[in-house]
């Protein structure tokens, strides 16, 4: 099928984390780079790191990234389907950019043409806006056993006879054997559709390649377009937890160790939840050089190993709890909080487990078990109350901060993805709320509701439904003043300053990475050839 004048081209991975987004992204700056007006497209993502666009719809923050690559804002178009697996069986589903329903994956995959018929709608709508879409796959295309339910990688590709490029990760181990296992198993019909490969992730002098190159590509008489050396200090937001699960990393990288006070650092710990989601917007934390973070899921050695504890977001809040009551965090962080020993910051899911109590009337997930009749009690450190409700709500706005000093009536990027609704419990007096932290949202009665944020009276409970708040250099700043002031109140000596002479923004640690990526691709990739493959 022929689409107008638009060309296209579609990045697909002998596995996952095969380095197809990063790719991606850098084919866009690229491209666009050199005005060609292009974008993003993913049919299908799994993910439970998601972003809401301008207009109030939910996409995989990999389709967001990729999307300020190219210097366009993010479109719904750009990921018609996006899977946010609750359990092992069960997913939250989004289908241009609205909750669909959750389902378990036989019926997803039963209902295949329908889906597919989404994504093609978006692809089409997004090749009368572009000269160029750049598409990314997911996993790997040779899942056999999934061949038939595909509308991700060849079952996509096939219907609009996209050129395909694989990418290999030579990290990984044997990416000759991957790379020649992936095309031999996929059906003629498929085959047919790959162009080129790439080989990812390189370390050391690639000429020791060449003689695995030549063999590969007389085996399967495709062109090698290159090999892309690994990068360092290179960031490029992850789409998904693989990696993430490792105890010594973050989402973008190698974590900061956490500070024995000897360089002045704050140590801050970020608890990591079974269902964590957006656990990106953290990133920025990771390159602020007052700050040594990590993520943890064990219980610490030691009461004050963290001067700050923040609780995230889940995809399933309640579960999460339970999970962590479980395992012993849970008492932890009520000590960690009782003893004086630093501040607490929960979001969206993460701050509905301040509360006093959730509950979950129309059993979105009390069918896991986690929710009973009565709800699961929280940590209490704010008298407010959850009730788990069928409408999402879906916000990127601009929130105006009031606390502060500094700044006051400074505007924050943010965006809010819940579903559930904080209330304050019918017990709260208003003594242990010091202020809510954005523009004040009125809740009928002359009051604010928590929902706005709020922080205790006690400046050490911080609670929030705003994702993306780090991303603002003015509330990341605003943080560490409260932990410095705390750590002082407490009779311990003062850390850090404000932040150091020519340390750069999060913003320009994205932009730069961007143009790292284009440069080593015009630097190690045939852009000849792959111009020719998708006939720019």
């Amino acid at each position: 099928m022929v689409i107008g004048k638009t060309k296209f081209v579609m990045i697909q991975g002998t596995s996952s984390s095969a380095g197809k987004s990063a790719l991606t992204a850098g084919f866009l700056r690229y491209f666009s780079g050199r005005g060609i007006d292009c974008s993003p497209f993913k049919p299908q993502n799994m993910s439970l790191n998601s972003f809401v666009t301008e207009d109030g719809f939910e996409i995989a923050v990999s389709q967001a990234v990729q999307s300020e690559a190219a210097f366009k804002k993010p479109l719904r178009q750009m990921n018609p389907i996006l899977i946010k697996p609750s359990s092992d069986t069960e997913m939250h589903l989004i289908v241009e950019g609205k909750h669909f329903g959750n389902m378990n994956f036989g019926d997803y995959n039963r209902r295949k043409d329908f889906f597919l018929k989404k994504a093609a709608d978006s692809f089409e709508f997004l090749t009368g806006l572009n000269d160029l879409i750049i598409i990314e796959g997911a996993g790997s295309p040779a899942e056999i056993n999934l061949f038939k339910y595909d509308i991700a990688n060849m079952g996509f590709a096939e219907i609009y006879d996209i050129p395909v490029i694989l990418a290999a990760d030579i990290e990984r181990g044997g990416v000759f054997a991957s790379l020649y296992g992936t095309v031999k198993l996929l059906p003629p019909k498929w085959r047919r559709l790959i162009k080129g490969f790439i080989i990812n992730k390189f370390r050391g002098d690639a000429s020791i390649l060449e003689p695995g190159i030549k063999q590969m590509e007389k085996k399967l008489k495709i062109p090698c377009l290159g090999v892309i050396p690994h990068i360092k200090n290179l960031h490029i937001e992850a789409e998904d937890s693989l990696n993430f699960k490792k105890s010594d990393v973050y989402g973008g990288g190698e974590a900061n160790a956490l500070d024995n006070g000897r360089n002045g650092r704050l140590n801050i710990g970020i608890v990591r939840l079974d269902h964590i989601s957006n656990f990106n917007e953290f990133d920025p934390l990771f390159f602020d050089e007052r700050l040594a973070v990590r993520f943890f899921d064990g219980i610490p050695f030691k009461i004050d190993e963290f001067d700050m504890i923040i609780i995230p977001g889940s995809k399933s809040t309640a579960a999460d709890l339970a999970a962590v009551k479980k395992s012993g965090l849970f008492d932890y962080i009520k000590s960690f909080e009782k003893n004086g020993k630093g501040i607490i910051m929960g979001i969206c899911g993460g701050f509905q487990m301040m509360g006093e109590r959730i509950t979950d009337p129309y059993n979105l997930e009390s069918s896991a078990g986690s929710v009973f009749a009565g709800g699961i009690s929280g940590f209490g450190f704010f008298k407010t109350e959850t009730e788990l409700s069928e409408e999402k709500i879906l916000v990127n706005q601009k929130y105006k901060f009031k606390l502060n000093d500094n700044a006051r009536g400074s505007f924050l990027s943010g965006y809010e993805i819940h579903n559930g609704r904080t209330f304050f419990s019918k017990n709260y007096s208003g003594g242990d709320i010091a202020a809510d932290i954005f523009e004040q949202a009125e809740n009928g009665s002359g009051g604010f509701s928590p929902e706005a944020g709020i922080l205790s009276k006690d400046n050490r409970k911080i609670g929030t439904y705003v994702h993306g708040l780090f991303g603002n250099e003015i509330f990341k700043d605003f943080i560490i003043e409260l932990i410095n002031k705390n750590i002082e109140s407490k009779g311990k000596k003062y850390r850090y300053g404000g932040r150091e002479a020519g340390s750069r923004s999060y913003e320009t640690v994205k932009n730069d990475s961007f143009n790292l990526l284009s440069e080593n691709i015009e630097r190690h990739i045939n852009i000849e050839l792959l111009e020719s493959i998708a006939d720019i």
